[in-house]
């Protein structure tokens, strides 16, 4: 907080303290070295219901369940390449009770020492909904179907808005900030300039490709009625105008599947370029789409940070819906990854054969 005239640094603390503890949602400052609680707010310590003294040089790590402590140590670990936290995991409390919470985070220095401020929030009342939404859809009941169908739609619309929000808008912020200040970079290092112009080029581009993509999720039919080989170099154009990362796609001649096979696999591929941009960092990825006999092929490889497959987190939503949308299609879904050595996620549908009568 900015020191105001003739304010003192120890009313300055009192009043940063103030607003700290006031926050609804728990913040608590760790150090990234040895792990320990800094400080913590009221609402951190009444979730964990820990009193304040007690939560004060307590691990961190230890608030989490075991169960879901090798992936938040490892979101630590991450923060060190100055990415954000953003995780759910299962909290422990002083008693042994347990809830939900989601994490948000990130670096930063704090008392001249690396340290992570995160956010924290007890989500067990969302978790409890949506588990209770999930039992209503899979249920008879004609009315509950409707009303989950109806959300549905909502969800699909909310995460259409967010990937308009989240990729387009995004390209096209920066591709202004980089045309704002090109008449000026020209003049003083035209090199320079010129790699300006190659970004600006790509942001464009890749941004032109997602709305081409968001635009075919508007309708439907325009999925089924696109060349598959197409749909997935559009999505590899648009997720390297994102992130830069060079990207190739073979697709050996033109795919005739099934509608929910040919959107089934658009779909896989979609989030798993999504699930490299935000985990992976990746320097390259390789789409591939072949035949083999009877069977189609889908394969995404990259070579980032990889992954323990076997410890995959419950809350890994990403490859929890590539999984569902191959099964839906009755197709087999299959991840190769292990740390330091990419990964690589595999569908395969085989046609059945016709039965004669």
């Amino acid at each position: 907080m900015k020191k105001e005239p003739g304010q003192s640094s120890e009313t300055n603390e009192v009043q940063d303290k103030s607003i700290f503890d006031a926050a609804a949602d728990g913040l608590i400052i760790s150090d990234l070295e040895t792990g320990l609680v800094i400080e913590a707010n009221l609402a951190a310590c009444k979730m964990h219901r820990y009193p304040h003294e007690k939560m004060l040089g307590f691990q961190l790590s230890a608030l989490v369940h075991p169960d879901a402590q090798d992936q938040f140590n490892q979101q630590l670990q991450n923060l060190q390449n100055q990415e954000v936290m953003d995780i759910r995991t299962l909290q422990l409390c002083q008693d042994g009770q347990t809830f939900f919470a989601e994490w948000r985070g990130k670096a930063f220095r704090y008392q001249d020492r690396p340290c992570f401020l995160g956010v924290v929030r007890n989500v067990s009342k969302r978790i409890v909904a949506e588990q209770t939404l999930q039992d209503a859809v899979t249920s008879t009941n004609a009315e509950l179907f409707g009303h989950a169908q109806a959300l549905a739609v909502v969800e699909e619309r909310q995460r259409l808005a967010r990937n308009l929000h989240d990729a387009v808008n995004q390209s096209l912020f920066s591709a202004g900030l980089i045309a704002e200040v090109l008449p000026r970079l020209w003049e003083r290092d035209q090199e320079e300039a010129r790699r300006s112009l190659e970004d600006l080029r790509r942001l464009t581009r890749g941004a032109m490709a997602e709305m081409r993509a968001l635009l075919a999720e508007l309708r439907p039919s325009t999925l089924t009625d696109t060349d598959l080989g197409d749909l997935l170099h559009q999505l590899a154009k648009a997720f390297m105008g994102r992130t830069n990362v060079p990207t190739k796609v073979t697709v050996p001649g033109k795919s005739v599947l099934p509608a929910e096979v040919h959107v089934a696999i658009y779909r896989v591929c979609q989030e798993a370029l999504n699930n490299v941009a935000k985990h992976a960092a990746a320097t390259t990825v390789a789409v591939t789409l072949k035949q083999e006999g009877t069977s189609t092929i889908l394969s995404i490889q990259d070579d980032g940070r990889g992954f323990d497959p076997k410890r995959i987190n419950s809350g890994h939503y990403g490859l929890a819906m590539m999984q569902e949308h191959a099964s839906a299609a009755g197709a087999y879904f299959s991840i190769a990854s292990q740390p330091g050595h990419g990964t690589e996620l595999t569908v395969r549908w085989t046609k059945t054969p016709a039965v004669e009568i």
